[in-house]
């Protein structure tokens, strides 16, 4: 099992970025959470499969096509593990 952070940048607030990552996380079996930041950037942490994370930020990539501005992959040495996926405020 992998655990990866990530920070999105751009238009990723008010459009509901959160509410499609935690549906679609859930599909694909990942657990972690996802939040709006101060600086208007989302945090995301994904825990599960190498493969899942990919397919995750490749499908958000697609669906917020022209919104999202970057993603930056950060060093996460989170030793929790996760029961779910959600929303944290």
């Amino acid at each position: 099992m992998t655990t990866k952070k990530f920070i999105f940048s751009g238009t990723v607030q008010g459009v509901g970025f959160r509410y499609f990552t935690k549906k679609f996380a859930r599909k694909l079996k990942l657990t972690g959470w996802v939040r709006n930041n101060d600086d208007e950037t989302v945090t995301l942490v994904a825990q599960g499969g190498e493969k899942n994370i990919e397919a995750l930020l490749n499908y958000l990539k697609l669906f917020f096509k022209g919104k999202i501005e970057n993603i930056e992959e950060r060093e996460t040495n989170l030793e929790e593990t996760f029961k779910t996926f959600e929303i944290r405020k």
